[in-house]
């Protein structure tokens, strides 16, 4: 053995022995006080216990002394610091509620909330009877059983979380359903022993002036449910979508314990989530029976058993209900996610026009400068009132027109075409009732909405290009007079500054046309000409005064090409364009548009009463005319890619300078649309079809699927007569003689306007067949006939001809015979002035023959 081993055997010996020894030392000392204590007499024992006994009361006063100095401190501190300070008052407290939006749906007269609006948190206030009781029972049975006992504080509740928290046993909360809720409604949340200590004192006065319904109602209408819903109604119409009071109990139980914590207990969120729903559900109706808020077996059996179904399309047990379509799994990413905004382009419209009028009735007025100069408009502090009011608003819309509108606008390929900055080209469209003046549907841009209160191109002002037309010329210079519905007007342009203007489309140029084929033709000279004999300012004042525009300029109102073709200065926003198309449907009576009906206040007052204004903008046979041919433009005309077969459909369609515009705006029996497409950047669209007419079918379409067609609305004051096709007065038999065979035609005018004048445009002349050219002496007799020429003189712009050139005296009389030679010897009309330096007053009737 090595000497190391050696000395650590002698080291472990020797502490062996120091232990007995110890060991037998402590044993002997134990076996001594034994045998004292057994042989103390009962009076030393007695005199050792009151010894004892002093030294605790000693200790017990101390602390008895100490608590009561230590209360007397904190009831200094309490009334020092909090008392008639931090007391809360319910009734003191803004617990602001969301505004309720309304709507009907395709086919029903019943009012639907579809959403609320909310700065901050979503809240729709329940009154007392507006909550199930069923509702409260969940509340007290998970959150605060002694809920009914306590004052406000659960002490035993309080002292047990204490110790486990200190013990190490886990953090728990001791906070009662009062607790909770001055946390709710002060915001005050901080972990401190000083919170804690106000929260306290605030419960305990707090119960002394309110009840406990006011204040378990209270909590039930500010707690937190997640998926942004403060409150119990908000929530059950998120999760089950439906009505607080409503709820069924299992439903309760389910809603109510999601409180504990959302993002844990939320069902819409996950498969892990809705399990845990349905975990702490059912823990909430175990609790709920075991302290006898279900009395029945029968009852909690039943409500454990039911299969509470979401909003989504789940069950409480993970099962997906027939006629919901599961979300796509593992689906492919085809780009960024898009999330979609809460308002739709008509909710954002809505709100602008409530806080529009909010600034009106309440007189708002502009902030002062803060320190660092800034201001809030009138506006945006009434658009704060809109969201933060707890207001009713009765919309217009239809929901199911406005979603057919979304649908159609967020998945079409026309967001594909792009300009040069990889923007996508924009259509919005506005949908209204033309009787009513009721806005149904509106969409501002094409592609997911993806920001509330953004720019919406439906009430952007863009020029309209042709659309205008119906509005701004022919309706109101037919309403007048100016024109009738025979009305003949020379399509060829006029000299203006050296230049050939307008230019047609086509570049191409017919003569003399009808009222009807210039609109359906859309032809510029046609229009150009008219809004000149009309009045140019007329066209300003009629569309202003009769139409409702307010987006016009003074600059419009002298300005041909602006007021006759639509190149506006600002332009006219789809809404106004279709309230103005309305008029055409609704016998010439113009409706001002809304996009509400109503307003009420928190309580159910009405506080706004949006009645829409109407007055007869234009003749009912004015109306009748314009829409008759109006829907010529959609079967034969440029219209044609709105038209949809089942339906009687009118329109125009609108193409400004270089294409930067596209434009369409049409009706049926019952509803008009006004469509605007466009790139933000102004560049020319590139599109062999107007995007606008092409939307306009799409959505159109699907919402007039299962509608009859009823035509459109008959109209007294018309009668049927014999005109000449080139002049538009009653037809003479020389109309009949023209080369081109018979020109007489049926026209259907309004009686007032009906044509007096027969037609002095036709003149027999002698033709020489062989020289085509009005017969001279040197003609032989059997080259000669009798024929009509017309005796119209026009103004040759750049050597521009036109087809019936060849049929005027003037030009078939210039000069000799080509065949025959010699002179003409008929009196033909002189030529007329350079009509572009014409002021009103000398204004060629040559232009027009009504």
């Amino acid at each position: 053995m090595s000497n190391g081993k050696r000395e650590e055997s002698r080291l472990e010996q020797n502490l062996k022995h120091e232990a007995d020894v110890i060991k037998k030392s402590a044993q002997n000392a134990l076996q001594k006080r034994k045998e004292a204590r057994a042989s103390r007499s009962p009076r030393e024992i007695q005199a050792r216990r009151r010894k004892a006994g002093f030294i605790i009361g000693t200790v017990l006063a101390v602390l008895v002394l100490t608590m009561i100095f230590f209360s007397i401190l904190f009831a200094m501190y309490i009334n020092r610091t909090m008392k008639n300070k931090v007391e809360v008052n319910l009734n003191a407290y803004d617990l602001s509620q969301a505004t309720e939006m309304y709507a009907k749906e395709k086919g029903s007269d019943e009012w639907k909330m579809y959403q609320t609006l909310y700065d901050g948190e979503n809240r729709i206030l329940l009154t007392a009877d507006q909550i199930p009781e069923n509702l409260r029972k969940a509340a007290v049975a998970i959150e605060d059983k002694r809920f009914y006992k306590h004052k406000g504080v659960d002490w035993k509740g309080t002292l047990r979380a204490v110790m486990s928290t200190v013990t190490g046993g886990g953090v728990q909360g001791g906070s009662t359903i009062t607790q909770q809720l001055i946390k709710n409604i002060t915001g005050n949340d901080e972990t401190t022993v000083k919170r804690k200590v106000t929260e306290i004192y605030r419960a305990l006065q707090l119960e002394k002036q309110y009840d406990k319904d006011q204040i378990l109602n209270t909590y039930l209408n500010t707690v937190y449910f997640g998926e942004s819903c403060y409150g119990a109604q908000t929530a059950s119409r998120m999760y089950f979508g439906k009505d607080a009071q409503d709820l069924t109990l299992a439903e309760c139980a389910s809603l109510i314990g999601i409180t504990n914590n959302p993002s844990m207990y939320d069902p819409l969120i996950s498969d892990w989530t809705l399990a845990n729903n349905r975990t702490r559900q059912l823990r909430v109706l175990e609790n709920m029976y075991k302290q006898g808020l279900i009395e029945e077996k029968e009852t909690y059996e039943a409500a454990c058993e039911e299969k509470v179904t979401f909003t989504n399309g789940y069950t409480c047990l993970g099962e997906l209900v027939e006629g919901y379509e599961a979300p796509a799994e593992d689906a492919e990413e085809t780009g960024e996610k898009v999330t979609k905004a809460n308002n739709s382009y008509f909710t954002d419209q809505v709100i602008e026009d409530v806080a529009r009028k909010f600034v009106e009735i309440y007189e708002l007025q502009d902030s002062k400068p803060d320190s660092e100069g800034n201001v809030i408009s009138a506006y945006e502090r009434a658009v704060g009132m809109v969201y933060s009011g707890g207001y009713k608003i009765y919309t217009t819309q239809n929901l199911t027109y406005q979603q057919i509108a979304e649908e159609e606008f967020e998945t079409t390929d026309y967001q594909e075409q792009t300009d040069s900055y990889d923007q996508p080209l924009q259509i919005a469209m506005t949908v209204m009732d033309p009787y009513t003046g009721d806005v149904v549907a509106m969409v501002g841009g094409t592609g997911v909405k993806t920001a509330d209160r953004s720019w919406n191109w439906a009430t952007e002002v863009r020029p309209c290009g042709s659309a205008a037309k119906p509005i701004s010329t022919y309706a109101p210079a037919m309403d007048n007079g100016t024109i009738t519905a025979a009305s003949i007007i020379d399509d060829y342009p006029i000299d203006l500054n050296g230049s050939a203007w307008p230019r047609n489309v086509t570049r191409i140029y017919s003569g003399l046309t009808s009222v009807r084929e210039a609109i359906v033709q859309s032809l510029n000279t046609c229009a150009v000409r008219t809004n000149i004999l009309y009045g140019t300012y007329n066209s300003y004042k009629f569309m202003t005064e009769k139409l409702g525009f307010t987006t016009l300029t003074e600059t419009d109102s002298t300005q041909a090409g602006n007021m006759a073709l639509g190149g506006f200065e600002n332009g006219v926003t789809t809404l106004e364009m279709a309230a103005a198309y309305s008029t055409f449907v609704n016998d010439g009576v113009y409706t001002t548009p809304r996009t509400y009906s109503r307003v009420e206040d928190s309580q159910g007052n009405v506080i706004i009463d949006n009645n829409t204004e109407s007055h007869v903008a234009m003749k009912k046979t004015t109306a009748y005319l314009m829409r008759s041919i109006l829907q010529d433009v959609v079967t034969r005309g440029s219209g044609g890619g709105a038209y949809f077969s089942g339906m009687s459909i009118g329109g125009k369609t609108g193409t400004t300078d270089d294409a930067r515009d596209r434009y369409f705006a049409g009706f049926t029996p019952y509803y008009c649309a006004a469509a605007w497409s466009g790139y933000k950047s102004n560049e020319v669209v590139y599109s062999d079809t107007n995007p606008c007419s092409a939307m306009f079918r799409r959505v159109m379409s699907r919402i007039h699927e299962g509608l009859e067609n009823p035509g459109f609305h008959s109209c007294d004051g018309l009668v049927d007569v014999t005109v000449c096709a080139d002049s538009g007065q009653l037809a003479t038999e020389a109309c009949a003689a023209d080369f081109r065979g018979s020109r007489v035609k049926t026209v259907q005018v309004a009686a007032d306007t009906a044509p007096t004048k027969s037609c002095e445009m036709h003149k027999m002349v002698s033709y020489c067949k062989d020289g085509k050219h009005i017969a001279t002496a040197s003609c032989p007799a059997s080259s000669v006939m009798q024929v009509a020429a017309l005796d119209y003189a026009r103004e040759t712009v750049h050597d521009i001809t036109v087809p019936d050139d060849a049929y005027r005296v003037q030009v078939l009389s210039s000069g000799p015979c080509p065949v025959h030679g010699g002179t003409v010897t008929v009196d033909t009309p002189q030529q007329p002035k350079n009509e572009s330096s014409l002021d009103d007053a000398e204004k060629p009737r040559s232009w027009l023959h009504p």
